[in-house]
């Protein structure tokens, strides 16, 4: 009789631990993630998630619903969150707010995006209207300085697909006491709806590796086909009003051409993080504040707090990284470093 009640003990025990992973979250599980969001195998692996903490995992409910709110949106956010509903014709990118505890305070500012830019990329199906051909051996140039025999290629038959990226960031960002880690995959979005990742490959991999299956615009996607920034987006400067230049250089008869930041851009907005923090353009020959101010040192995480166009109060922003490299005078910026500044809200999908 002892022995049954022991074998039924056990069948109940295995039974509730089936019902209570039953009734865990539905996003994926952290090893989905982490073959989401590599690239074909030998093409140079892209982010898999390091910290398990990290919140920007599995699907989040749409709360914009193709509709954009901004009425919510505290005074300070208002001018550089209503950028995201502007730059885009074809694939908006929506803008609302939630509040989450039903106490009438908007906790977080939600972006939604397809994740599809509208500047030319060679990784669109042939035939779509954004679809142009590229050169992979202009990288080989582009990037001279850390070229050290790796082969310019396709990031294999990745191709750009639509997504449906949802940020929800704090509404009123703070700096965090304990700061957490970048993850691998989306770490935020730009203002025309594109995920930026952070400037780490997976184990093993090394990031420098992927500077030679980016596209014209300094992209490229994963093999779900979420297409994303690891570096200075260049296209999304142009198409900002930014400065950029285009470089053109003949070798062994052959001519090859691309764009690239003037690093007069530090002024710039380009997005957000999933910490609320906007994300600015590089730093390079020099920054000043909305006053034409000189402005504080970056610091480790990459970021410093003064005025800007879009915040006349100030706020703390991020510059994408300058880790001088590529070309003679052609550096590559990379997004962030490898710390948030903020508590990172949620970035699902």
């Amino acid at each position: 009789m002892v022995k049954n009640k022991k074998y039924l003990i056990i069948i109940l025990l295995i039974i509730l631990a089936f019902i209570l992973n039953a009734c865990g979250p539905r996003g994926h599980r952290m090893g989905d993630q982490r073959r989401r969001h590599q690239h074909n195998p030998g093409i140079g692996n892209d982010q898999r998630p390091n910290n398990p903490g990290m919140r920007n995992r599995g699907r989040i409910t749409s709360v914009c619903n193709g509709k954009n709110d901004l009425s919510k949106i505290p005074s300070n956010m208002i001018k550089a969150a209503s950028k995201y509903t502007s730059l885009n014709k074809e694939n908006l990118v929506h803008v609302f707010t939630e509040d989450t505890n039903s106490d009438g305070k908007v906790e977080s500012i939600v972006i939604e995006a397809d994740d599809l830019p509208e500047h030319k990329s060679v990784y669109y199906e042939r035939g779509h209207k954004h679809y142009e051909d590229y050169d992979y051996e202009t990288n080989i140039h582009k990037y001279a300085s850390v070229h050290t025999g790796q082969r310019a290629r396709s990031a294999g038959r990745n191709k750009i697909e639509k997504q449906t990226l949802v940020m929800k960031m704090p509404s009123e960002p703070k700096p965090a006491k304990r700061k957490t880690q970048t993850s691998f995959g989306a770490i935020g979005i730009a203002l025309n709806g594109v995920a930026f990742f952070n400037e780490n490959a997976a184990p093993g991999h090394k990031i420098v590796d992927e500077l030679f299956t980016f596209d014209q615009c300094s992209g490229h996607p994963q093999n779900r086909g979420m297409y994303h920034y690891h570096v200075d987006p260049v296209c999304l400067i142009r198409d900002l009003g930014g400065s950029i230049k285009v470089v053109s250089k003949s070798i062994d008869g052959k001519s090859y051409k691309w764009i690239e930041d003037t690093g007069e851009n530090a002024g710039l907005l380009l997005g957000f993080l999933m910490d609320g923090y906007p994300v600015y353009g590089p730093i390079w020959n020099g920054e000043k504040d909305c006053n034409r101010n000189k402005v504080p040192k970056i610091d480790e995480y990459n970021g410093h707090e003064h005025c800007t166009e879009d915040f006349a109060s100030g706020i703390y922003h991020y510059h994408v990284k300058t880790a001088n490299l590529g070309g003679e005078n052609n550096p590559v910026f990379w997004i962030t470093n490898k710390y948030f500044y903020g508590e990172p809200g949620i970035l699902g999908q």
